[in-house]
């Protein structure tokens, strides 16, 4: 599956940036580098794991990086961008090797964050429970990094919604099971973008599948 859009979609966004890179002012440039690089280092919750798209650049320059294009987008672009864009969300499990069709900009929490059953204290509440239920919902939140990866997913969502103005944005979120996180970031993601004046459905295509007792 491609981490963020076809090769023809990526071309058209990719020509698009590019002129505008080219215009003579130096607001729209920066704002089209912010945008092509949301579009890319955003999958991974992990920086380390977007390096490969950034030969020669460190973890401390990638996060500084993108702790400059979310403020910049946030501040210029949201505003503009949000309320006439529309959002298709999609939370699954990789285990059930049933992923959804089509393109999309996508987030892996499969290595990301506490995975609910595995804590302890709370294993048999969580084995009962899915992310559309509020205590999963909170526990997944409050994981370190939970909030920060759905803030800077909902801005790599508009980002992508600036590079192809007027048609659909699609997300694909996904962790193992497809029950936890994928559906707590999916709702939650879902939630600001909303928030921000964006149209949005989300599907869960995993939550209602037993536990898989393999999912990490």
């Amino acid at each position: 599956m491609a981490s963020e859009t076809s090769a023809t979609t990526t071309e058209s966004c990719d020509r698009r940036l590019l002129r505008l890179e080219r215009i003579e002012s130096p607001l729209i440039a920066q704002l089209a580098a912010a945008i092509g690089h949301l579009r890319t280092a955003g999958e991974h919750a992990d920086p380390a794991a977007s390096l490969a798209h950034y030969p020669g650049r460190t973890v401390r320059d990638l996060t500084g990086w993108v702790g400059g294009n979310v403020q910049m987008v946030a501040e210029l672009l949201v505003p503009l961008i949000a309320p006439h864009t529309r959002v298709e969300i999609t939370s699954y499990g990789v285990l059930h090797q049933d992923p959804p069709a089509g393109d999309a900009l996508t987030l892996d929490l499969t290595t990301a964050l506490r995975n609910p059953p595995e804590d302890p204290a709370v294993r048999e509440v969580m084995i009962a429970s899915t992310g559309l239920d509020q205590v999963v919902y909170d526990y997944v939140l409050a994981t370190p990094g939970a909030v920060e990866i759905a803030e800077r997913t909902a801005l790599r969502v508009l980002a992508q919604a600036a590079a192809l103005p007027g048609q659909p944005v699609a997300l694909h979120v996904y962790c193992r099971g497809g029950r936890h996180r994928s559906v707590t970031l999916a709702r939650r993601v879902g939630e600001l973008c909303e928030a921000l004046g964006a149209a949005v459905s989300v599907t869960h295509r995993h939550a209602h599948l037993p536990v898989q007792e393999s999912a990490r």
